[in-house]
């Protein structure tokens, strides 16, 4: 008889759950959508407030083929990392000129206070596109809102090699 009520509880509490990360998981995508339309619309209060206090892990690196071909040309070019600051890519999103960010493929894993999304992206400029790769981003979920704690992504120069 135990065993029967607290499988009814289980499968009573299992929709309050799912709900539950249902919610967390639309305002995971809203800071997604945020972090697209502060971009485009060079808003740096909304970028700036999609994160959690530094230090924030920025870490590009560059794919393979693309560093061959940056060898190639300067062979000085040994390092195939960078790492930056979102205040820096602000700084440049703010140069002249229209830039986007598109996401494709976007997987969240998510409890209720820690997430992880992984995603195709395209960058542009004047609508033409710069550099492709797969990106990955931490969140945490801190004094109730989600801040994004570090983004990792690879790097395709579109310059050497188009999007497939």
């Amino acid at each position: 008889m135990k065993t029967f009520i607290l499988s009814i509880f289980v499968l009573l509490s299992h929709p309050a759950a799912a709900q539950k990360f249902s919610t967390e998981r639309a305002e995971i995508q809203s800071v997604i959508r945020r972090f697209k339309e502060s971009i485009i619309q060079k808003d740096s209060a909304c970028f700036y407030s999609l994160f959690h206090e530094n230090p924030v892990v920025w870490i590009g690196v560059v794919k393979n083929r693309s560093q061959q071909k940056r060898l190639e040309k300067n062979p000085a070019s040994l390092k195939n990392h960078f790492k930056d600051t979102y205040e820096n890519f602000f700084h440049y999103i703010m140069e002249k000129g229209r830039k986007e960010e598109k996401f494709e493929n976007i997987r969240i894993i998510n409890d209720d206070v820690i997430a992880s999304l992984t995603f195709d992206y395209l960058f542009l400029e004047e609508d033409t596109v710069t550099n492709w790769g797969t990106e990955s981003w931490h969140l945490i979920k801190a004094e109730g809102k989600w801040k994004i704690v570090s983004i990792i992504y690879s790097y395709e120069n579109a310059k050497f090699f188009r999007k497939p």
